[in-house]
């Protein structure tokens, strides 16, 4: 109950004044939200004024009552959206209700008439009511978010690892299954070499093509495994050793066949490129590369294979000329899997590229490229010494 004095005997106006000012309460309200919180500043008008309106209402029909405190207004709705707002916060949800009192007040005492106490009561207690009712709808639906979110990450990791699990095994399986008969036919090959007549030219280029194609074989199964480890998050297992890169390089190249071999231009700065590397991930690494390089070239054009070192770094580079690589697909080249199609309707960049990043990384580098229609698609293996 509130005790009667002469300042409560004066007719009751509030209501008058806010529901002839409710329009000039709601444009000053959602000015003064999009001044002073960021967030509302980012979505359109109805959106910030929500049922706001409906609020005004239920007070004017409050406050010309008999009961300035019998209000009937809902605002969970109100809550409810603002929490559905990525970025808007509980703070800022009880700032919009703090603004909205201000301003029925303001607007009140602009006009110069003395309200009642039980009046002033009467929108403090509406609003605070409809801002406890607000916050903790926002609060529950948020709440409620986070643990929902929380269940799918724990569900996600537990597929992804459930699937990193049979990754791993299916890559081994398959990786030795394919092994096994490559070794019984490496060890047969060298029980025929070992019979064969010194004469036998033919039938011995025959056999130096299997053993490349075996070793071609064992290759790819090194890499599918290498980028197995890639993608679990482990670094590449190196054995490193002082070696001179150029008479590997060379013995790359001597894999290839003679047409391939005339289109690459090999360059070096230096008679010897001496460092301690892996010397078998790196010559695996730069095949990748040379072989998208003679794959995705324009036909005819030669590929160019650089190679530099200094007393800080040694940058090995394969450049191609031809259709250039669109900016948006160059972030997106090393990404397991990721392939792109050139005009002639050939895919690639698929695990080479990541095994060329896992090896340069494992070796404390980086690989960079560039392209452009007039200087070409360069590769830029960059490696500390």
């Amino acid at each position: 109950m509130y005790a009667l004095s002469n300042f409560d005997l004066h007719p009751m106006i509030a209501h008058k004044i806010i529901s002839q000012n409710k329009q000039t309460i709601l444009d000053r309200w959602i000015q003064k939200v999009k001044e002073e919180i960021p967030e509302a500043d980012k979505h359109d008008t109805p959106v910030i004024r929500n049922n706001i309106p409906d609020l005004l209402d239920a007070l004017i029909d409050a406050l010309n009552s008999d009961d300035a405190r019998n209000i009937v207004y809902r605002s969970e709705s109100h809550g409810k959206e603002r929490a559905e707002q990525t970025h808007y916060s509980l703070p800022q949800v009880l700032k919009e209700y703090r603004l909205l009192k201000e301003i029925i007040f303001t607007i009140i005492d602009e006009h110069g008439d003395n309200i009642a106490l039980r009046e002033r009561d009467g929108i403090m207690y509406a609003v605070d009511q409809a801002m406890e009712q607000a916050t903790s709808v926002f609060y529950r639906e948020r709440t409620q978010e986070i643990h929902d979110a929380r269940e799918e990450a724990e569900k996600l990791s537990q597929q992804l690892e459930e699937q990193g699990v049979f990754r791993d095994r299916f890559v081994a399986t398959l990786s030795h299954d394919l092994r096994g008969p490559l070794n019984n036919t490496h060890q047969l090959l060298e029980l025929l070499e070992d019979s064969l007549p010194e004469d036998g030219d033919f039938v011995n280029s025959v056999l130096n093509k299997i053993r490349l194609s075996m070793e071609r074989g064992n290759q790819l199964i090194s890499n599918l495994l290498d980028v197995n480890r890639i993608q679990a998050g482990d670094p590449l297992p190196l054995q490193r050793e002082e070696r001179d890169l150029l008479p590997v390089i060379s013995s790359l190249l001597e894999s290839y066949g003679e047409a391939t071999r005339n289109r690459i231009r090999l360059a070096s700065t230096q008679d010897k490129i001496i460092s301690y590397w892996d010397t078998d991930a790196l010559r695996r690494a730069i095949d990748n590369l040379v072989s998208n390089a003679l794959k995705y070239g324009a036909d005819g054009e030669d590929v160019y294979l650089e190679l530099n070192q200094s007393d800080a770094q040694s940058i090995i580079c394969v450049r191609n000329y031809g259709n250039p690589i669109p900016p948006k697909k160059l972030d997106k080249l090393f990404d397991l899997y990721y392939r792109t199609r050139d005009v002639k309707g050939k895919q690639g960049w698929g695990l080479g590229l990541t095994l060329v990043e896992g090896v340069a990384k494992a070796h404390g580098g980086k690989v960079e490229v560039y392209s452009h229609p007039d200087d070409g698609t360069t590769f830029k293996l960059i490696l500390p010494r």
